[in-house]
C-alpha cells in the first residue's frame, strides 16, 4: 500500500507566536486552509489555526479546544499534545483493521478539510495518529503507486521530511503501522563510520517507514543521546517533526540573531542530512535539515 505524510499537527499556546517563528526564522510562507462545504465544530480562527503548506497538505499550528472532542461526537481529540496524518487509498479498508483488533477509532467524516475523509485513533504507545483518504480532488492527489511519503515541495521550497514518534514498545507499535495501517518497513541509512553519531541503530531502538529515511520513524528514548552526540537537544525524547530546507546555515543565522538556541548536529545520523534541532516558541521539538552531498 502507498501512503504518504499528509500533514503534522504542532499543539500551540500562542498560534501566531509559533506561526511568526516557523515564517520568519525557518523560512516557510504561510497558507490558506480550505473547508468542505459542510464544517464540523473545528473553532478555526487566526488565533486557533495557522497552516504552512497547500491544500491542507503540510504543517498545521493549533490551539487546544477542550471541548473538540465532545462537540464533534469523538473520542478524541486531535487538537491536544499534537498528531500526523496519514493519507492512505483506502481509508474504510484501514478502519475495518483497526477495528476488527479493538482499536477505538473516531470516524469524522469530511468535516474539516475540503476532499479529505478523516479517522482518528491511538497507536500503541498513545500518540494519536490520524488516517485520511483524498474523496475529491479539492483535497489534492492522493497516494501513487509504489511512492511511500515522495518528496513534496511547498512554496518555499521546504518539504515534511519524516515525522519521529517515541515508542514504549517498539515492536509492537511497529506492528501496528505495518499490519494494520498498511506501511511497509524501510532501512535507516547512516552516513559513513568516520561521521556517523553514537546511538543504537538497531531494530531494537529504531524502525523506519519511508524510502531514503523520509516517512515514520519509530524511536526508543534514549537518555544520554545528547550527550552522547554532544547535543543541547534530545531527539528522541516526546517526538518531532523534521522540516527540510533549501538552506540550513540560514536558518541557524536568523536564530542566532534573536537569541533562539539550537543544536547543530550535522551529518550524524542520516545520510546525506545536515540535522539542526530546536523548540519552537511552545516547546514542540523541531528539526530542521537541508539535503546535502554525500
Amino acid at each position: 500500500m502507498s501512503w504518504y505524510i499528509h500533514h503534522v499537527n504542532l499543539q500551540a499556546h500562542n498560534v501566531r507566536e509559533s506561526a511568526d517563528f516557523f515564517c520568519n526564522i525557518v523560512g516557510l510562507p504561510e497558507g490558506e486552509w480550505t473547508y468542505p462545504e459542510r464544517i464540523g465544530h473545528v473553532g478555526h480562527s487566526p488565533e486557533t489555526i495557522a497552516f504552512f503548506g497547500t491544500q491542507n497538505q503540510g504543517l498545521h499550528i493549533v490551539k487546544a479546544i477542550t471541548s473538540f472532542a465532545r462537540d464533534n461526537n469523538f473520542t478524541h481529540n486531535p487538537t491536544i499534545g499534537g498528531h500526523f496524518a496519514i493519507c492512505v487509498p483506502d481509508v474504510k479498508a484501514v478502519k475495518t483493521r483497526l477495528e476488527a483488533k479493538g482499536v477505538v477509532v473516531s470516524d469524522a467524516g469530511v468535516y474539516a478539510m475540503a476532499g479529505m475523509h478523516q479517522i482518528y485513533c491511538y497507536d500503541p504507545s498513545m500518540n494519536v495518529v490520524e488516517i485520511n483518504e483524498v474523496v475529491d480532488p479539492s483535497g489534492g492527489q492522493g497516494p501513487l503507486p509504489n511512492q511511500d511519503h515522495p518528496v513534496r515541495r511547498e512554496p518555499g521550497n521546504w518539504y515534511i521530511h519524516h515525522i519521529n514518534r517515541q515508542v514504549h514498545n517498539i515492536q509492537n507499535t511497529a506492528d501496528f503501522y505495518e499490519l494494520l495501517i498498511g506501511m511497509k518497513k524501510d532501512v535507516f541509512r547512516t552516513p559513513g563510520a568516520d561521521m556517523v553519531g553514537d546511538f543504537d541503530r538497531s531494530e531494537n531502538s529504531l524502525i523506519v517507514f519511508g524510502p531514503e529515511n523520509r516517512g515514520l520513524h519509530l524511536v526508543r528514548g534514549m537518555p544520554t543521546f545528547h550527550i552522547d552526540n554532544n547535543l543541547m537537544h534530545n531527539p528522541t525524547f516526546g517526538g518531532h517533526v523534521a522540516i527540510t530546507v533549501p538552506d540550513v546555515e540560514s536558518v541557524m543565522s536568523r536564530m542566532e540573531k534573536v537569541g533562539h538556541l539550537y543544536s547543530d548536529a550535522g551529518t550524524y545520523a542520516m545520510a546525506g542530512m545536515h540535522q539542526v534541532y530546536t523548540y519552537d516558541p511552545s516547546m514542540n521539538f523541531i528539526e530542521i535539515n537541508q539535503e546535502i552531498s554525500d
